[in-house]
């Protein structure tokens, strides 16, 4: 019986998602915010760019109903990295050319599919949010998650950006 009680433990701890971020932090769902491409540091290309998208939806879910993503032009779309300076830099202007309350934006260290026999799906996200004009962080988040072997990559995605956005969002 002890073993059984503790593999189920196992199981339920192994689908949890681990997360960190600032407490006592709530947002107001009024106004436009900004939703920026993810600095990707994994192997995948455009993790950055689908975990942006995600965040998007994330955002209208829990109640935001006006949202503006960081276009793109041309083939940005195709080999985009917004760590690099002069990208960062042609986002920053952006960002101050919008009429926003808050602009999203972050890091994705994990967006793969682990080796091995099931290949279950693993990500890791960190998320933070600042105040406009004046630029001020007022929240930051960092979520991981390992899912099972038949969960797609970007469900396991949106569990970990979910759990980091919904309970700041008011």
């Amino acid at each position: 019986m002890k073993q059984v009680v503790a593999m189920l433990l196992a199981l339920m701890l192994a689908s949890c998602t681990h997360v960190r971020s600032s407490q006592g932090v709530s947002l107001d769902a009024e106004g436009t915010w900004l939703v920026l491409p993810l600095v990707n540091r994994t192997g995948t290309p455009q993790a950055g760019l689908r975990a942006a998208a995600i965040v998007e939806s994330v955002l209208y879910r829990q109640g935001v109903t006006a949202v503006e993503n960081y276009p793109e032009t041309g083939n940005d779309g195709l080999l985009f990295e917004a760590s690099s300076s002069a990208n960062r830099e042609k986002m920053d202007r952006w960002v101050q050319s919008q009429s926003a309350r808050y602009v999203v934006s972050g890091v994705v260290h994990e967006w793969r599919y682990k080796t091995g026999v099931d290949g279950e799906p693993a990500v890791g996200v960190m998320l933070e949010i600042r105040e406009l004009p004046s630029g001020k962080i007022v929240y930051s988040g960092t979520g991981a998650r390992a899912g099972w072997a038949r969960t797609s990559l970007s469900q396991t995605g949106q569990k970990v950006i979910d759990k980091l956005l919904a309970p700041v969002i008011r």
